[in-house]
């Protein structure tokens, strides 16, 4: 009987494959990890507008505390929604995505907001 063997492009063709497919592995790995987490608003406080400037909406300074970590955001309030004052001392879904904040507000919705800086938050007495 003859055996039969691949051609031996066809055994590199999926040895490049499989290497390939190991090597990209940790980048797809490390970009999986965003996570939603909890978080507690700590502060919200409205920023002066200008007079004559666009009236998009409201903004304001929010600081937000995800795990170790406090964050400072830039909100602007849509139309019609509640005073995100209101939203002091509660918990929230928080999403880290680079210099990017995204929550879920009381409805389900995702926004997205700007990180400002954030800081290690202080110990808890």
């Amino acid at each position: 009987m003859h055996e039969r063997r691949p051609h031996p492009s066809v055994s590199l063709t999926v040895a490049c494959v499989l290497l390939a497919v190991l090597c990209l592995r940790p980048l797809t790995a490390a970009g999986q990890k965003k996570t939603w987490q909890s978080g507690t608003i700590l502060e919200v406080t409205p920023r002066q507008t200008e007079s004559g400037s666009d009236n998009a909406g409201q903004k304001y300074d929010v600081s937000i505390k995800v795990g170790k970590k406090v964050y400072a955001v830039l909100y602007v309030a849509e139309t019609n929604q509640p005073d995100p004052q209101l939203y002091v001392g509660m918990a929230r879904n928080i999403l880290i995505d680079g210099n990017t904040l995204k929550f879920n507000d009381l409805q389900g919705r995702t926004h997205s907001t700007l990180i400002v800086s954030s800081k290690v938050a202080p110990a808890s007495k």
